[in-house]
């Protein structure tokens, strides 16, 4: 308990030498003291999960209880240092804020310092949401049997679920409660007297969305987020016992093989051999994982001055998945996982349909956010460079790039429109043949709300701007387009399925962002790992 009160002495000791001006965060007529506070500790296990590069971390958590004490919804404080920089997140009244503010750890410049501050709504949180962890607990169901793995001496064990991720909870009474997890663990403990939580004022005048709403509660849960003992009856026991769908980490389930990756659009250097990293393309949380790649080989071409169908472009595909395994021969690619992303699905496909080589029944092929009907993007910029649209090319531009639009992007131009050709259109059909034969798995999106990443909100204006034929994108790439005739019946939207549709936006499925901590649709790294 002592060592909690020093911890949130430190946070705010930091925060009133950053000078950040607020105002404190008590709800009018509503009261605070009835129920303790919280501190939240998060152990997160595995890495691309982590926060701010964290995998140990804290969330504190004040009560705003209804006046008949059936309701409650909690304010919520949480700091990070990460790269010189402090970030600090606050729920007041359901409203979310984060500032961030450069930190260098010295009195006279951080007191200096000017924090950035701006809304976060629910997609864009980079955080466990503490009152969806608060809601679930209504249902918990207690158990009577101890499960293989979870320690609970108190014997007071329940199973919870937040968001379709369960969780093996052990009550300890007044000593609170720890929640267990295939992914990570909840340590709760009551804390002595409510924090003050600050609201940082915002030089805009924007006014913040409500994020969450009060749950409300029931004896379970009440006894839970109070310590007060639970009845039997109210624990509705149930004779059995808790194991964890899955793992931690996810151990192969065929044979290990080399992995070489095909990247997408966008890439002007090219390199003659396969790489052995290309994180500014795959993102740092790949190594590590892919417990199915023997190897990790990375092919960087030049995808900006060709065109997908180009023979010379789709022959250097061949050559690089060829090269990646040492029984590969004949044009025919043997034991080796090939991985392609966005554009690299049109390119192998290709390579394949024209017959520049060939997959062996011992290789598989993992398909992610590939264009396969083309990407109304292309689309949208040719009309723009030819003057027919009002684009704020600041929103989009890093992602599509400007004019004129390259000949990649170019290639893209979506199947049957008026950019395409006869040509180009026959080339998509084959391809798609190609990809429902031999792909054996695929990630696909039905939104661009995505990870939370600094290229998150220029995906959400892409997905405004291009007139998609559907609202089902990635913010690039078409769920159907993606789908290239498979059923939709096919996918699931949890990362156990092979054909998975997920909430990711186009570069997510890259794996650069990671996972989310608490939302199955958002878990590529997950899912790649899991997959074979």
């Amino acid at each position: 308990m002592a060592s909690s009160r020093l911890n949130v002495a430190f946070i705010f000791a930091a925060l009133s030498a950053l000078s950040v001006l607020a105002v404190a965060a008590t709800q009018p007529g509503q009261s605070t003291t009835v129920w303790p506070s919280l501190r939240f500790h998060f152990t997160v296990k595995r890495s691309s999960m982590t926060v701010h590069g964290q995998s140990d971390f804290s969330m504190y958590a004040n009560p705003i209880v209804s006046s008949k004490a059936d309701g409650v919804l909690y304010d919520v404080f949480a700091t990070f240092t990460e790269d010189s920089t402090l970030y600090n997140y606050i729920i007041i009244d359901g409203v979310a804020h984060s500032s961030s503010t450069p930190y260098s750890g010295s009195h006279s410049d951080d007191s200096k310092a000017t924090p950035s501050v701006s809304c976060v709504d629910a997609e864009s949180s980079k955080l466990p949401d503490i009152n969806a962890i608060v809601s679930a607990l209504n249902d918990a169901t207690a158990l009577t049997l101890q499960s293989e793995g979870i320690n609970c001496d108190s014997g007071s064990l329940f199973k919870v679920s937040v968001r379709g991720v369960d969780f093996a909870l052990c009550a300890s009474g007044s000593s609170g409660f720890t929640m267990h997890g295939s992914d990570m663990d909840i340590d709760v403990e009551f804390l002595e007297s409510p924090i003050d939580i600050v609201i940082p004022i915002q030089k805009s005048k924007t006014e913040c969305k409500k994020t969450a709403l009060a749950s409300s509660v029931t004896v379970t849960s009440k006894g839970l987020l109070t310590g007060q003992q639970i009845s039997n009856k109210a624990r509705n026991l149930k004779a059995t016992s808790f194991s964890f769908r899955d793992k931690s980490s996810c151990s192969c389930k065929s044979t290990p093989r080399p992995c070489v990756f095909i990247h997408g659009l966008g890439e002007k250097e090219e390199m003659p051999e396969n790489q052995d990293e290309f994180t500014d393309y795959w993102g740092k949380h790949l190594a590590g994982h892919g417990p199915c790649c023997s190897s990790m080989k990375f092919a960087r071409l030049n995808t900006v001055d060709s065109m997908w169908t180009d023979a010379i472009l789709q022959g250097k595909v061949c050559n690089r998945a060829l090269s990646a395994s040492n029984t590969s021969k004949d044009s025919v690619i043997s034991d080796t996982i090939v991985v392609t992303h966005s554009m690299g699905n049109v390119m192998f496909a290709g390579a394949l349909s024209t017959g520049k080589c060939r997959l062996d029944i011992s290789s598989t092929w993992v398909g992610m956010a590939g264009p396969m009907l083309g990407s109304m993007c292309s689309d949208f910029v040719q009309d723009s460079c030819a003057g027919k649209t009002n684009i704020v090319w600041e929103t989009i531009g890093n992602i599509t790039g400007r004019c004129p639009a390259n000949t990649g992007l170019k290639s893209l131009a979506y199947e049957g429109e008026s950019y395409s050709s006869v040509a180009l259109d026959a080339a998509y059909k084959a391809a798609q043949e190609i990809y429902r034969a031999n792909v054996s798995a695929v990630m696909c999106s039905k939104s661009s709300s995505g990870l939370i990443s600094k290229y998150q909100a220029q995906f959400w204006g892409l997905s405004e701007m291009v007139p998609h034929k559907s609202k089902l994108n990635d913010g690039m790439v078409e769920f159907q387009s993606c789908a290239a005739g498979f059923p939709e019946s096919k996918f699931g939207g949890n990362y156990r399925d092979r054909f998975y549709v997920s909430k990711l936006n186009h570069y997510d499925m890259q794996f650069r962002a990671g996972d989310s901590l608490l939302d199955e649709e958002k878990m590529p790294l997950k899912w790649f790992d899991c997959l074979l």
